[in-house]
């Protein structure tokens, strides 16, 4: 956690490189789309590996076809938080700071 004076001056640094800089900002905030696109696509893999576990693997089978359920819905669940969190704080973002 940062000082009040420390928060105050990294938000200051990073208004100044998102505004000096907008094609750094742009990669920065694209950066956890690309990771999110990666955690769909590994679900949708995973979950179309379960009716092969299931038609092949007897009891162990289902055993796996139910972990491999399960992580997808894990996966699917971090891209949803993910979402709704932003990448990249907004210059209106600055919590008031007790002067020292």
């Amino acid at each position: 956690m940062l000082e009040p004076r420390e928060q105050r001056e990294f938000d200051d640094m990073t208004a100044r490189l998102r505004d000096t800089d907008p094609a750094f900002s742009r990669r920065v905030s694209r950066l956890p789309l690309r990771q999110r696109r990666r955690w769909l696509t590994s679900a949708i893999l995973l979950w179309s590996i379960v009716p092969i576990c299931l038609i092949y693997g007897g009891w162990t089978g289902a055993l796996e076809a139910t972990l491999v359920i399960a992580y997808g819905a894990w996966l699917l669940h971090k891209r949803r938080r993910a979402i709704d969190q932003p990448s990249w704080p907004s210059s209106t973002d600055r919590r008031p700071a007790a002067e020292t």
